[in-house]
């Protein structure tokens, strides 16, 4: 058996099977890898045909909601993937978003515009980034006394990460586990129907 040496870092192979909620294995192998891509790819169209939401969805507003703000929402990730099933399930609720992949891009749009919702993932690429992220967000929403729903959305299920979240300004702190579009679809209703 050839061996090949990836040199792969485990923020990296656990990222990637957390995407499909698997272990990761003692062992990697090029077909275990090309596997998880597989299932990745199979999550993913059926996370695409879950946030595509048809007509007959009763559970889903129709029309857009109108919001006494500005209707915008910045989505900070650095997987596209993610940024688009937000971006999709987002839309649908009226909002126009604008996204960003790294802090300083994320910050840019922040001094640029005004946001309704700010939705980050924490790893962006690592916690650190994204706590330095939340407390620059707070500081500038104080600075410009604007009211801005802040929420931090991980893979991570660390109660330490949410609580820490949660006391340095985040409104809420979503994990990403099953079903956690339809979650993030309620929160933002919930706080559509408190800013009303």
């Amino acid at each position: 058996m050839k061996i090949i040496n990836l040199d792969l870092d485990d923020e990296f192979i656990n990222r990637l099977f957390a995407l499909t909620s698997s272990s990761v294995p003692e062992v990697i192998t090029l077909v275990e890898l090309k596997e998880q891509i597989i299932n990745i790819k199979e999550t993913m169209h059926k996370l695409k045909k879950a946030v595509d939401y048809g007509p007959d969805r009763k559970d889903m507003p129709q029309e857009p909601v109108e919001l006494g703000g500005t209707d915008q929402v910045l989505v900070v990730d650095n997987l596209g993937v993610i940024t688009y099933q937000v971006q999709k399930i987002l839309s649908k609720l009226g909002f126009a978003i604008t996204t960003a992949k790294d802090v300083y891009t994320a910050l840019s749009h922040i001094d640029d515009k005004e946001f309704d919702f700010i939705i980050m993932d924490l790893f962006i690429p690592t916690e650190r980034e994204g706590f330095i992220l939340l407390n620059e967000v707070q500081k500038n929403l104080k600075r410009k006394s604007l009211k801005t729903i802040v929420g931090l959305m991980s893979v991570a299920g660390k109660k330490e990460y949410k609580s820490r979240a949660l006391e340095e300004g985040a409104d809420f702190y979503l994990e990403k586990s099953y079903n956690w579009q339809k979650q993030l679809h309620d929160i933002v209703s919930d706080y559509m129907g408190n800013k009303g």
